[in-house]
């Protein structure tokens, strides 16, 4: 029975892609038409998205009834394995389709997108934060739209083709939700929970996150980045240069994933790291003409190096470390002068506590386990709590960690239960509330204890816990 759920859910995304996408450009088809049955009741956009809600909706339905229709035995035991998936996957449509407004957030995107369509610096509002992959994206959207739109007899002002751009943007942004709900799914089964167990907790996790729901409101690119967190560690044995070319893919739109090329290296995963270099060549390759054309690179590279650290720490809602010392000095109307010191003496202690991390678990794990052998396709404890470590670094110690960064958290917190559940549920309740249930808001020091609970989630992951399931 097990094995036949295994195998069906499995599938659900190679299922729904095609689905998913033919449901994304119908959607701009019926609102193309002028059908008696297809009515506008307030702004195009609006509209847009209600028809994108309708497709998608029997995408999904059609992926989740063809799953259904494959197992072998149905029971009431494998309707909830399908039907909550189903209808945590429905939910997240209709999150992204009602709250699918433009945010400030994503206006800065534009107007990084519209000035390097435009041949001019992205970056020097010094708003638009990324490297340019994600931007070069966005602007073969908006090529695209120029083609398209005609096609089905749309008009292609600037209004409307950025509203495509848009569009896109949203369609992948809950494309990449969805990826990371059942990513995480599998991850829950690669860390031995079973699979009632593992979808209600998985489930749970991603209705009850008020990161995934700031992430929606905002049009943030951290899904896309959570799909390169997730699929590294799932596919790290079975499928190595995948899991490289996913780093890649996540590193060049946000930088974190790149800290996992640090324990891939130490533990030798030239596979995985031939797929992380093969793919960065490739993304910069294709974006730049064949290394012809280097401009956007140079100007992030110079925004880089002169990043508004004051402006992104001065917030209490940014819960990094860096923003905690700069407004307690403030607020204690301590000299600046100690930031500095005081940052740079809690970096190196993070750093050296996941250094102890990384040494205490390569001495309690074999490098190839009995039990969980490369070979069979399998992932070691050791291999997974080294990226779990790895992938919430940045969040601890970048000078950015705002509420809706805490997506990131989410394979750490399916780590953490498996480990903790049984030994320290208390303490897991606790680092889980604070992490993704409790609301924003900006009250020092207490905005801070989503930072105290990403702590706490690594402490239940010690590499002492050396058993699961």
């Amino acid at each position: 029975m097990n094995t036949t759920f295994g195998a069906c859910s499995k599938t659900f995304l190679t299922r729904l892609t095609p689905l998913y996408w033919a449901g994304v450009f119908a959607a701009y088809v019926l609102l193309s038409r002028d059908w008696a049955v297809v009515r506008a009741t307030s702004t195009t956009q609006e509209h847009l998205f209600g028809l994108f809600g309708f497709c998608v909706f029997f995408a999904i339905l059609y992926a989740a009834y063809t799953d259904y229709r494959s197992l072998s035995a149905p029971s009431l035991r494998n309707l909830i394995l399908i039907g909550l998936p189903f209808f945590v996957c429905l939910f997240m449509l209709a999150a992204v389709a009602e709250l699918s407004q433009k945010s400030w957030d994503y206006k800065q995107y534009e107007a990084a997108f519209r000035a390097a369509a435009a041949g001019d610096n992205p970056y020097r509002s010094t708003r638009y934060l990324y490297p340019p992959f994600f931007a070069e994206t966005m602007i073969a959207v908006y090529r695209l739209g120029g083609v398209l739109l005609p096609w089905i007899g749309m008009e292609t002002g600037e209004a409307s083709l950025w509203m495509f751009v848009f569009y896109i943007h949203q369609s992948a942004l809950l494309f990449a939700l969805l990826c990371s709900y059942h990513l995480s799914l599998r991850f829950a089964e690669t860390a031995g929970l079973n699979p009632l167990t593992r979808v209600f907790f998985v489930s749970g996790l991603f209705l009850f996150n008020v990161p995934v729901l700031r992430t929606i409101l905002y049009n943030q690119v951290n899904f896309y980045i959570l799909v390169s967190l997730l699929l590294p560690v799932v596919a790290l044995n079975r499928r190595p240069f995948l899991s490289g070319a996913a780093i890649a893919a996540g590193g060049l739109i946000k930088l974190y994933p790149f800290a996992l090329v640090a324990p891939l290296l130490a533990t030798q995963k030239w596979k995985v790291l031939t797929g992380v270099l093969a793919g960065c060549v490739f993304i910069v390759a294709l974006g730049t003409n064949l290394f012809r054309d280097l401009t956007l690179w140079k100007q992030f590279i110079l925004f880089y190096l002169s990043f508004p650290v004051e402006r992104e720490s001065a917030w209490f809602r940014n819960s990094s470390i860096l923003s905690f010392l700069r407004n307690l000095l403030d607020i204690l109307r301590a000299p600046d002068v100690a930031l500095t010191p005081l940052f740079g003496l809690i970096a190196i202690s993070i750093l050296g506590w996941i250094a102890l991390r990384f040494f205490q678990r390569e001495r309690l794990y074999a490098p190839s386990p009995a039990d969980f052998t490369p070979a069979a396709g399998n992932v070691s404890p050791r291999d997974i709590g080294h990226l779990m470590d790895f992938s919430v670094l940045s969040l601890l110690i970048a000078p950015s960690a705002w509420e809706h960064h805490y997506v990131l958290a989410i394979p750490l917190a399916i780590w953490a239960f498996a480990l903790s559940r049984r030994t320290s549920p208390g303490l897991l309740v606790v680092a889980l509330t604070f992490v993704f249930i409790m609301p924003v808001f900006n009250v020092f020091p207490l905005s801070y204890l989503r930072t105290a609970g990403l702590i706490l989630l690594l402490v239940l992951t010690s590499p002492k816990k050396a058993s699961v399931g």
